[in-house]
């Protein structure tokens, strides 16, 4: 199942999941907001081409609520 990593604090990822939060060892690399692979309790990967999109689709949102328009950048 796919989740999306809170925040990590002290090498333990908080994990939001379908299931509501959940904690695991962090993996190397891991980042806030990354879009993992959640098997068993444990984060197995992560999704790199799913965070890369999660983190466009949020960097539009903001744009548009600040009134940036594209040109701009």
């Amino acid at each position: 199942m796919k989740a999306v990593v809170n925040r990590i604090e002290n090498g333990i990822a908080v994990v939001e999941t379908a299931c509501g939060m959940r904690t695991a060892a962090a993996i190397h690399g891991l980042r806030d907001g990354d879009i993992v692979e959640w098997k068993n309790g444990a984060i197995v990967s992560i999704d790199r081409a799913a965070t890369k999109a999660r983190r466009a689709r949020m960097q539009a949102r903001l744009d548009r609520m600040l009134g940036r328009s594209q040109k701009n950048k």
